[in-house]
C-alpha cells in the first residue's frame, strides 16, 4: 500500500508495533490514503462522515498507518466502556457498556492522543482547548464536525471557533466506505462567516458514503 508523503514540518511518532499493525490492517481491507498533507506545523483535521464507530476505527488506522502524532477529542464514555444497543444511563457521559477492561481502554486511547470530553459540561470547551494548544509547539487536532454519530443537518461550530481562535487552517478528511479510502482534501482558511465554510465543507463531504448512510450537503 503507497502511503502519502509525510512533510518535515507535521508532528510524528513512530510506533513500533501500532504502525505496522494498523498499515497491515489497512492493506488487508482494501483501504487507501489519498491526497496531500500540507507542510503546516499546526492544523485541525476535520472526518467525515461519521456513521458509525467503523468510520472512526478506519480513521484511526490511517493515522497509525502515518505515524502521526495527533490529538482527538472524544465522549467520556467511549475510553472506558464498550458500545451497546442498550443505554444504562441518559447521561451522556455514562453511555455503553461498562466492562473489567475499561482503565486498559483508557490507557490506550489516552496514550493515542486522546482527551475524554464531558458531554454533560462541555461549557468553554473551546476556551479551555484554546489555551491548551496555543502553548504547544505543533499538533493535529482531529475532529468529527458532526459531534457524534447521529445524523445531522448542520455540522458543529467547535472546529471552525478553534481553527478561528489558533490561526490554523483546518483539513477536511473524508472516509470513504464505498471506495475504503481515506481522501485528504486542500486545507482551507476560516472565512469569517461560520455558515458560509459549513456550507462549502458539506458540499465537499456530498455523497462520501459512510459505513451506515451516504453524507448529503
Amino acid at each position: 500500500m503507497q502511503l502519502p508523503e509525510i512533510p518535515d514540518k507535521i508532528p510524528v511518532k513512530k510506533r513500533k508495533i501500532l504502525g505496522p499493525m494498523a498499515r497491515f490492517l489497512l492493506n488487508k481491507h482494501n483501504w487507501s490514503i489519498v491526497g496531500e498533507i500540507p507542510n503546516m506545523k499546526k492544523m485541525i483535521l476535520i472526518g467525515a462522515p461519521h456513521t458509525a464507530y467503523r468510520d472512526a476505527w478506519f480513521g484511526l488506522l490511517a493515522v497509525l498507518a502515518l505515524d502521526l502524532k495527533v490529538n482527538f477529542f472524544g465522549a467520556k464514555w467511549v475510553f472506558s466502556r464498550l458500545p451497546s444497543p442498550i443505554t444504562f444511563s441518559r447521561n451522556l457521559d455514562r453511555l455503553g457498556m461498562p466492562w473489567p477492561l475499561g482503565w486498559l481502554q483508557k490507557y490506550m486511547l489516552v496514550r493515542l492522543g486522546g482527551i475524554p470530553v464531558l458531554r454533560e459540561e462541555n461549557k468553554g470547551m473551546i476556551e479551555s482547548t484554546t489555551d491548551i494548544l496555543k502553548e504547544l509547539d505543533s499538533f493535529l487536532l482531529l475532529l468529527a464536525p458532526e459531534g457524534g454519530i447521529e445524523h445531522v443537518e448542520h455540522f458543529r461550530s467547535g472546529f471552525y471557533y478553534l481553527a478561528k481562535n489558533l490561526n490554523v487552517p483546518y483539513v477536511p478528511v473524508a472516509i470513504d466506505y464505498k471506495n475504503r479510502q481515506c481522501k485528504i482534501h486542500p486545507f482551507k482558511i476560516v472565512s469569517g462567516s461560520f455558515e458560509k465554510d459549513n456550507q462549502e465543507i458539506k458540499y465537499i463531504f456530498d455523497g462520501v458514503e459512510g459505513h451506515y448512510r451516504t453524507f448529503r450537503a
